[in-house]
């Protein structure tokens, strides 16, 4: 994406966190088609904490006061910094659950880029 003013920061946190839950998906499906494998443990992104983390300390405006903690300069760094955790067995409602909750925020991002380009779209057209 541009940097212009027309993508701005928030189309790139979109494609990323869109990016995201695609990968996501395909863990949650491995998941589930490994239910009955012996021995397979699930697999998941850990990038929610981090991201959730990283986005409050930029909106607030916060500072980095430990080495460990993330930092606050840019959110959409630590949607690319993802890493894959395993769990243990596999729990069919668990698992249920991640994938509604998976579906319902990539529904979400989809509208919110609608909603942008919408916005966009408008101010093009002047109407």
């Amino acid at each position: 994406m541009s940097n212009g003013v027309i993508f701005d920061k928030t189309m790139q946190m979109i494609q990323d966190r869109l990016s995201l839950s695609s990968v996501n998906q395909k863990l949650i499906s491995s998941n589930l088609s490994n239910i009955d494998t012996p021995g397979y443990k699930t697999k998941s992104l850990s990038f929610e904490d981090s991201l959730r983390q990283s986005l409050e300390d930029h909106v607030l405006h916060m500072v980095r006061t430990n080495e460990r903690d993330l930092s606050p300069d840019d959110p959409a760094k630590e949607l690319k910094n993802t890493s894959v955790v395993e769990g243990g067995p596999v729990d069919l409602e668990t698992q249920m659950v991640n994938l509604a909750k998976n579906s319902l925020e990539f529904q979400y991002m989809v509208a919110m880029l609608d909603k942008k380009f919408t916005m966009l779209k408008t101010a093009i057209t002047d109407q």
